[in-house]
């Protein structure tokens, strides 16, 4: 089955509240970007739960 994601956040002029969402999430699955982002997924009804990230591509990233 092949299936349509869009990327994460949902770009909008507001993308500094949208990075610090991210932080957020990140933050709260113990730093693992691909966990949170799978739960944002899951939230927004754009997967299922059992569903797999097989290839994550995080254009800009800075540590903390």
């Amino acid at each position: 089955m092949s299936a349509t994601v869009r990327r994460w956040p949902p770009w909008t002029a507001e993308v500094s509240g949208h990075a610090a969402d991210f932080a957020r999430r990140v933050d709260a699955a113990a730093g693992d970007a691909t966990a949170a982002i799978h739960q944002w997924l899951v939230e927004t009804g754009r997967i299922r739960p059992d569903a797999h990230i097989i290839h994550l591509e995080v254009r800009t990233w800075r540590a903390r």
